[in-house]
């Protein structure tokens, strides 16, 4: 008798064993989707903090240029509000020509005299003397440029020799 039930069951088991297969390779098939969507969830995370750190950057490079050029508009203004004090006063005008607009090209030019030998600490204090925060870095900057135009010529090491006045060189402003 048992054998009698158990035979037309085993198409049954049968079946169900491959659905049981079935649903096995779904599941896994499912847990390595979801395996793929955390990895994905992972690295998109990271792609995110990445951007928002590049973006506070970017911002504090944005902050940092408008208070830069906040500044240079107050410098600027500084020096149209003393420009106008010194008309009102009546001083003597200086002997070298205005600085505003005056590039440190123009300035070191002005430091020196066509076929003279000038010593760089000459030209500092020269140029200095019109523009007080000039830096060191930034005149030899300037005369780097004016050599590679063949305008300066070193003579030896802290020693320039003006050869010409550049093209364009303009005294008055």
């Amino acid at each position: 008798m048992g054998n009698a039930t158990s035979t037309p069951a085993q198409p049954l088991i049968t079946r169900l064993r491959e659905l049981a297969d079935v649903e096995r390779a779904r599941r896994e098939a499912a847990d390595l989707a979801v395996a793929e969507a955390e990895r994905v969830l992972q690295e998109t995370q990271h792609l995110q903090r990445v951007a928002a750190e590049r973006h506070a950057a970017v911002l504090a490079t944005v902050e940092a240029a408008e208070a830069y050029v906040g500044q240079q508009t107050q410098d600027a203004s500084d020096i149209g509000s003393r420009n106008e004090q010194t008309e009102r006063l009546g001083a003597d005008t200086p002997a070298t020509p205005s600085t505003p607009g005056r590039s440190l090209k123009h300035l070191v030019v002005d430091a020196l005299n066509v076929g003279e030998v000038t010593p760089l600490t000459l030209i500092y204090d020269r140029v200095r003397e019109v523009r007080p925060d000039s830096t060191a870095s930034a005149i030899r900057a300037a005369l780097a440029t004016l050599h590679k135009k063949e305008t300066v010529e070193i003579v030896r090491r802290g020693a320039y020799r003006l050869l010409e006045i550049p093209e364009g060189y303009r005294t008055d402003t």
